[in-house]
This record gives structure tokens, sequence and C-alpha cells, in this order.
């Protein structure tokens, strides 16, 4: 038993003693299952537009790409069927959106990601052409244009267009972030045609206007303007994890010696990664795979794409593990409460909970206790014991009180505990225990109820 318990226990048990009232107590140990969940804001991307068939990973977040040719084909006509479709399509499975707008895609079916109509205004464009035999460098080898982000055309236009994105869906508690993209290829931040540092700025603050509320991710390749974003508590997404040339460029190289709090920025926001490619594509580079699942755990990565591709057996335990440990991951593992209590008093409960999870929630979770009676009826219940928000990786330790109502007839019930949203948008936070779980709440074991 651990030292901090066992002083608690004694405690109580002479508290109890002074009330006239010795009490055993319970205590109740739970291990981690090793179950790979869907909890919200977490985990595996999916970046299909509608559910797969198939088991496939647990996700609880569709990450999707548009073009801003598609969402706006006509100056202030939106064709948001794009985003909506997708949305009603994983509606009941709980998913939300993570998106991306580009207004250069060197995978493009045509000459424009940006919308014609953009250049027939006068904005300033460049054509390029990418493609060929690397499939991470582009798709088609045609002729395509890029905009003149610095140009007064793009900026405006773009502006009015991604305000108008932000009024559709900020505040619905149906996307889960925005990358801020419409800069160089891909929206990746990085391009041959660069604008001044000045212009890159204005296009951050064109997102940070646009959706106050809504998380923005920063791609990382701009360390000069991630410097300028950090402060304002973007999280951030790298792809391209699985290159060596990637992983030497990271937190802590020459590139990165200018933007501060970059190592720190995982505790306020979350860390997004993409493979560079599959696992084939892994395989032709003569990459480690084992070393990228290392690199993201130990860069607190919270969500991923799923463009993983297949995976042979003998790796599989990797990419589970990713799974498991990828964000927040709480088990209540030891729990301690006394066997009986009067009718009218407090249940005081002790709980020592672990994150095991190399990352924090970034949603509003709170943990409530409740007692149930043979019905499965709830007798009493808790408002907020603890803020689940402020587990980081660890150990914390939790008390808890669940008033005993006055009146209640004597009998066995049953203590219960369980993470909910105070705002009820998102489901509630599964537990990887064995303990009986309805709606939510898991249930760990009988309390006797005693007459007054």
């Amino acid at each position: 038993m651990k030292p901090w318990l066992m002083a608690w226990l004694g405690m109580g048990a002479l508290l109890l003693q002074a009330a006239g009232a010795e009490v055993p107590w319970v205590r109740r140990e739970w291990a981690d299952t090793g179950a790979l969940l869907a909890n919200p804001g977490q985990g595996w991307m999916s970046t299909w537009r509608q559910p797969p068939k198939g088991s496939g990973w647990p996700v609880s977040v569709v990450y999707l790409r548009f073009e801003w040719a598609q969402l706006e084909p006509e100056e202030g006509h939106y064709n948001w069927a794009f985003i909506d479709d997708v949305l009603t399509a994983w509606q009941a499975r709980g998913v939300t959106l993570g998106l991306r707008v580009m207004t250069t895609n060197p995978h493009s079916e045509g000459y424009y990601s940006s919308p014609a109509w953009l250049f027939q205004a006068g904005c300033r464009g460049t054509e390029y052409r990418v493609g060929g035999g690397d499939p991470t460098s582009g798709g088609k080898a045609i002729a395509r244009i890029e905009p003149d982000y610095a140009d007064p055309i793009y900026l405006a236009k773009h502006g009015a267009f991604l305000a108008a994105l932000g009024r559709r869906y900020e505040g619905l508690g149906k996307l889960e972030f925005v990358d801020i993209g419409s800069y160089g290829l891909w929206g990746e931040w990085h391009t041959d045609h660069p604008a001044p540092a000045a212009v890159r700025r204005q296009i951050v603050d064109l997102y940070r206007r646009a959706f106050p509320k809504t998380p923005l991710m920063f791609m990382t390749d701009d360390a000069e303007i991630l410097a300028y974003a950090l402060p304002s508590g973007v999280g951030l997404r790298r792809d391209g994890v699985g290159s060596p040339w990637h992983e030497k460029n990271w937190i802590g190289s020459a590139r990165y010696a200018g933007v501060p709090g970059m190592a720190e920025a995982w505790r306020a926001q979350p860390v997004v990664f993409e493979w560079f490619g599959d696992y084939a594509y892994f395989q032709s580079k003569g990459w480690s795979f084992p070393a990228a699942v290392d690199f993201m755990l130990r860069n607190h990565v919270t969500l991923l794409n799923d463009n993983l591709g297949r995976v042979p057996p003998a790796e599989q335990p990797l990419v589970d593990r990713l799974a498991r440990l990828a964000g927040a991951r709480f088990v209540p593992r030891e729990v301690a409460h006394p066997a009986s209590m009067k009718a009218g008093t407090v249940l005081p409960v002790k709980m020592q909970w672990v994150n095991a999870g190399v990352g924090r929630l970034y949603h509003p979770y709170e943990l409530r206790l409740a007692l149930w009676d043979a019905q499965g009826k709830a007798v009493s219940r808790t408002e907020a014991v603890a803020d689940a928000q402020t587990w980081f990786p660890g150990e914390w330790e939790v008390t808890g009180n669940l008033p005993v109502p006055k009146g209640l007839a004597a009998g066995e019930y049953s203590l219960a505990l369980g993470l909910f949203d105070p705002t009820g948008r998102r489901r509630a936070f599964a537990l990887p225990i064995t303990a009986a779980e309805r709606e939510g709440w898991y249930t760990l074991g009988p309390v006797q109820v005693v007459e007054q």
C-alpha cells in the first residue's frame, strides 16, 4: 500500500473513531487493460470523408484538407457541402473535424487551387510544376498556379473567405482544430516564392480573427513566424514525421533556436503529427519506423493522421502503443473509502489517478462521483470533484466527498465515478479499466448505508 494512502486511511479511521463509529475502509486497485480507446480530441485522425467499413483504428477526429477553389467557386458564393457532408457522415460517431484550407496544392486535379476568379480580379500568381516519381512531392506533373501571398487582392479576398468560414463553423462544437494554412505548398508554409515576414504574420492574424475560439495549429516549417504565432497559444503541427532530416530539425536544433517556449507548447495546446508517407514508403527510404514512433511519443503527440497504410504484424505492437499513449490516458489506480456510512453523512473517497499518456487533456472534463441504488438509479451525485485538464502525465492524488442523503434507506449501494464534459458537447471520457460501464459511469464496488 502506498504511504500516502496508509496515512490517509489511518487519519480517516481516527476521525470515525472520534465520532464513535469505527468503520473499516475498502481499497480497490485498477490496472490498465491496454484497450485502444477513441477518446475525444486525441489519438488517430481519419482522413476519410466517409467512415470506412471495418473496424480500423479507433478515431475521434476526422482530418481533411480543402482547396479554397472548392469552397468558394464564385466570389461570395460558398459550397459548404464539402465540409457539411463530412460532418454529417461522422456525426453519429461523435467525431469532430480538423481542417486545413489550401491555396496551393501540388496534388490538385487542375490548374487552380485558389479560385480562378481571384486571378481574374487581378491577383498576381506564379505558374509552377511538380509531381512525378515520388508520391510525396506532388501528383500529376501538370502546370498549376500559386498566388502571390503579398498581393493585397489575395490578402483581402482570402481574409473575407476565412471570415465567412469562421462565421459558419466557429462555436458549433464540431471543429476540433483549424490549421493555419493558406500559405505555401499544401498550406505547409514552405514555398519557392516566399512572401515577406510581415505578410506571413498578417496571414496568421487573419486566422486569429476568424477563429477566436477554435484551437489553431501552426505548421512548424516556418520557424520565424512560429515564434510570432506561438505566444498566442497555437498548437504545433509537423507533417513529415519519419524523415531523419525532419527529426534533426526540430526542438533544440539551430533551426528553432529563435522560437522560445517551443518545447513547452504542448502544455497549452495539442501537438499534431502526420507521417511523411505510408509504411511502404518508409521501407523504400530505409527509414526507421520505431524511431518515428519514438519521436512522436517523446514530443507529446496528441493527434496523428492515419496515413500509415498497411503495417506488418511484427510492427503492430508499436502502432498500438502509439495509439494508447497519444494524448491523455487516465486510470484510477487506487480508490479507497469507508465500507459503510450512515445516511445523512458524507462518504469520503480517496483516489490516486495516473495519466499514463504523453499529453494532457485539452477539453474541459471534470471528475464526478455517484451512488447508485440496486435499480441503477443515482441517489447521490457530485458536481466537479477535480478538473482533469490539470492532470499532466504522472500520478495525481484526488479527494472527493459524496453526500449520503438524509433518510436514505439502509442497504447496499454502489459507488461509481466518471469523467464528463460540463458543456455536454462531448461524450464521457473512456477509461481502460475492467469496471462495469454505463453511460460513462464506472461502477467500482458496494457501499453499505446504515440507519442514522
